[in-house]
Formats: C-alpha cells, structure tokens, sequence
C-alpha cells in the first residue's frame, strides 16, 4: 500500500524512509607447627626447652613464643620458621613469607594472634592470611579490592582489577605487592594505557590494569579496526568510533570517549529488507522498486526504496522508486558521509551534509568528528530576531536582481543524475545572492523562492499603478 501524505516545507536532502531506530547504551598454610616460631627453638621447642621459654609449649604453653617453633630453632629468628625461616620475618612463613606476621599465617588469617601457633598460636600473629589476606604484604594475593565499597590495599601493593575492563569503574581486584623488582622473562601483556608491558610484574609495578594478554594492537588510527579492542584504545575525550554498513543514521554501533571512558551504544534496529538491488547506482537511480524501506549501497553512497520526495513541498505518493543520495560537491570531502571516527587528512575541514545536529564532519587530529550541519529551516517568528520588512523599494531592487539571473540547462555530472537536462541557473554567476546556501554548495530554495515572491510583489505594485494610470486616462477621455 502506497503511504500518501503532502507537506508544505523547505529543504533540499533526500528523505530516507526506513525503519525506526534505537539505542542503548553497554593465607596459605605455611605458618603452622613449622612456621610462626616453630619447631626448633633454642631447644627442641622454645627458648631453653621444647616447648617455650621454659616449658614444653611456649611461656607456659605448647605454642608460645618459644614454643614448637621457638626463636633460633628450625622455626626461629634464622630457622625455618623462624623470624627468618620458612615462617618468619623474611622466611617463607614470615612477614614477607608464606606464613609469619602477613605470610600466609600472618595477622589476619588462621594462625594469628589468637590462632594456632603465633605468639600464642601456630602460624604468624594473627593467621594464615596475612595483614593482607593469602598473600600478606608482598605476597601474591591478598584481600579484595576495588569495587563500589572502594576498598584499597595497603602502602606497597596495587588493587589489580578484573582484567578487559578498561575504562570500567567499580570493578573487584586483589591486592598484589608493588615491589619495583621483576624477572627478565618476556611474557608480554596490554595494559588499558594502550603500552605492552614485557611482562604481568612490570605491568602491576606500573600501576596499570591488565586489558589483555599479549601485546597490545598497534595503533595506527584514531579508533581501533573493531570494537572488540576498545577496551585497549586510548580513549581521546570526545571522540566517537562509529562501526558497521547499515545505511540507516542511527542504526549502527559506536563508542565514545568521554571523561576518560569509553561508553558503547549498541544498535538495535529492524533488520532490513531483502532486495535484490540494482548494478550500479547510476542504474537504480529513479527506477522503480520493490520494498518500502529497502536500501542499496553503492559504495560511500546509498539509494533508499521509499515513494516520498523532499524539497520546498514533500510529498508521499505513488509508486515506489529508489532515492539515491548524491555526492558531496565539495572535492576534499568524501562522497558520503563518513564513519565517525575514520581517518581523515585534511585538517579543520567541515564537510555538511545535511542540516541539524549531526548533519556534517569535521576533520581534527586525523579523524572524523560530529559536526552541526547548520540551521534547518524553520519559519517561525520564534526562530527569528531583527525582522526589518522589506518596502516597495527593497522589493522592486529584488525583482530587479531577480531578472538577471542567466538561466541555463545542464547536466549532472554525477552519473546517476546524468541524462536529463534541468532548467535553473548556476550560483557562480550570483556570488552573495540570498538564492545561495551560505557555504556557497547549492541553492537556497527558500532565498530563492522568496525573492520571486518580492518580483511578483513588486509587479503587482506596478501593475497596480499601470491600472490606476489607465483609469485615469479613461476618465479623462471621457470626460471631453
């Protein structure tokens, strides 16, 4: 069924009928019985006996200071589990290691304070987990971090977040020790700065959050080749990366830097029609087609199947034909409008393409950005200010301007426009005239239409004044 409807209104783009669209935005165990002050001590177990200073346990018990893993034995101050053991100060259980005061039986996890085998227990001073968890205040893991609570990691260790989530705020992690010293081995990774790290400990030592394993793409354009790599792109602020070949505005799946993160807008839209379209542009332009809302794209361009037209009067009506855009006059700017995003070469250069916002591009730091295409028309008082009406002198200077314009036929040099000559004038040869669009590209059809309307005025006027001369000369043969 063919949609009919007719509006009075002024423009020049092609009306696109298509479906509509939408967006929406996307501690160990190592500080037990043989770590802590652990087995060993001076004796066997303490500091003078098996077990603590005097007795078998510690002061007075079987896990003391000077208990099963006492000061100087296999558990003590230089021992295994020791202050400098397998479980002390810098041991594998100490406050460095795997299980003293912050290794895996540091402060807070099993063996603590009041745990098994500490000062009064088994492992360090408070458990198998450390001040900081599994991992204590250099181990390798430690307490959780991040996330909307905000919880941070002590002096010397880095809240390492879920890796592939950069730009992402909220996110959980795991203390890791910072510790400035990191192993030779080429293992590289892709930090969310864009930078590949030679390895994961050179990344954390740099602060930076993990985008992926692997180095990172190299960056050869403003967006990266897929969205699937945003999250490894240095997000410039304001910048859009638009992706995809739909040829409905709004219909196509983009990604913006603003304040620092990368927001992606999936698209959601009707799936297009099928059609089988013509060869070439040049071919399908005006011809008759089968499916309202169907597209065909020709390169940088596209014609859409629709029975509505644009211009000073729109109208829908008729059979269905294809609307095919037309290029950009203008040499240096692409055919079609261009993906946000893609590259560009000619700095501070703005291409229209339509009007309204969104409606053109504007070339900066290699890449296309939005731009406003400049006023729509709109006739309203509301949109107008120093209104001067024009007198009979203004309007008859008009008609008189008006009636020089040289008119001419041609044709298009486009060849989906070729082959038909038109009727009108050439704006070169009226430089400044109110019938040129202000970037000097095409006809302003309103401008235009209005000074017809002053000619018209201004004949009538004279018309006027002829009949009122002939009335008078009447009367005066008449009268004699």
């Amino acid at each position: 069924m063919n949609k009919s409807a007719i509006v009075i209104g002024f423009g020049v783009s092609l009306l696109f009928v298509s479906a509509a669209c939408q967006k929406e935005g996307l501690g160990g165990g190592g500080g037990g019985a043989a770590g802590g002050p652990a087995q060993g001590g001076s004796g066997s177990g303490g500091v003078a006996s098996s077990g603590g200073a005097v007795g078998t346990g510690g002061l007075a018990a079987t896990g003391g200071v000077t208990a099963v893993g006492g000061a100087i034995g296999s558990g003590g101050a230089a021992s295994t589990g020791g202050a400098i053991g397998s479980g002390g100060v810098v041991g594998t259980g100490g406050v460095i290691g795997t299980g003293g005061a912050v290794g895996a039986g540091g402060r807070a996890a099993t063996g603590g304070i009041v745990g098994a085998g500490g000062t009064v227990g088994m492992g360090g001073r408070s458990g198998a987990g450390g001040t900081v968890g599994r991992g204590g205040s250099t181990g390798t893991t430690g307490k959780n971090c991040g996330t909307s609570e905000n919880l941070t990691c002590p002096s010397g260790q880095f809240c390492d977040v879920t890796a592939g989530q950069c730009g992402v705020l909220a996110l959980p992690g795991t203390c890791v020790t910072v510790s400035g010293t990191c192993t030779e081995i080429y293992a590289p990774v892709c930090g969310c700065d864009g930078v590949t790290y030679s390895n994961d400990c050179m990344r954390q030592n740099a602060l930076v959050a993990k985008a992926s394993a692997g180095a990172c793409p190299t960056q050869t354009s403003a967006c990266p080749a897929d969205i699937s790599q945003i999250s490894t792109w240095p997000c410039t602020e304001g910048l859009t990366c638009e992706y995809g070949t739909d040829p409905r505005p709004g219909c196509r799946t983009s990604a913006t830097c603003t304040g620092g993160t990368w927001s992606i807008l999936l698209a959601k839209c009707t799936q297009l029609p099928p059609v089988t379209c013509p060869a070439t542009r040049d071919a399908a332009a005006a011809q008759i087609c089968p499916t309202d809302g169907a597209y065909c794209v020709y390169g940088d361009l596209s014609c859409a199947c629709t029975n509505c037209t644009n211009g000073p009067v729109t109208s829908c009506g008729g059979d269905y034909t294809w609307h095919c855009a037309t290029p950009n006059a203008d040499a240096a700017c692409p055919a079609g409008i261009p993906l946000l995003g893609s590259a560009c070469t000619t700095a501070d250069k703005t291409c229209t393409y339509s009007c309204g916002t969104g409606g053109a591009r504007l070339c900066k730091n290699g890449a296309w950005y939005t731009a406003n295409g400049g006023p729509c028309p709109v006739s309203a008082r509301r949109a107008k200010k120093d209104i001067v009406y024009l007198g009979a002198a203004e309007r008859e200077r008009i008609a008189r301007e008006l009636a020089a314009f040289k008119l001419a036929t041609y044709e298009y040099r486009d060849p989906a426009l070729a082959g038909t000559r038109h009727l009108g004038f050439i704006i070169d040869d009226v430089p400044g005239s109110p019938a040129v669009d202000r970037d000097g590209n095409m006809v302003d059809l309103y401008g235009y239409a209005s000074m017809l309307v002053a000619a018209v005025q201004a004949q009538g006027e004279e018309i006027a004044k002829l009949k009122a001369e002939l009335a008078r000369l009447k009367a005066r043969a008449r009268s004699r």
